[in-house]
């Protein structure tokens, strides 16, 4: 068993590298789905621009 003096604090929790790249994971899932939403949207305003006129 190891000493105490070599244990975190209790109430300390320190991120890693995982904890960043899930977090850019779950910023990427909630941004991603309306952002090609958007684009196919105006993608698809312009050509039909470009058809009509």
């Amino acid at each position: 068993m190891r000493p105490p003096e070599d244990l975190p604090p209790r109430g300390e929790l320190k991120p890693d590298w995982k904890d960043f790249v899930a977090l850019v994971i779950a910023a990427y899932s909630l941004l991603l789905p309306p952002l090609l939403l958007i684009f196919g949207v105006a993608a698809l305003a312009l050509l039909l621009f470009n058809l009509l006129f």
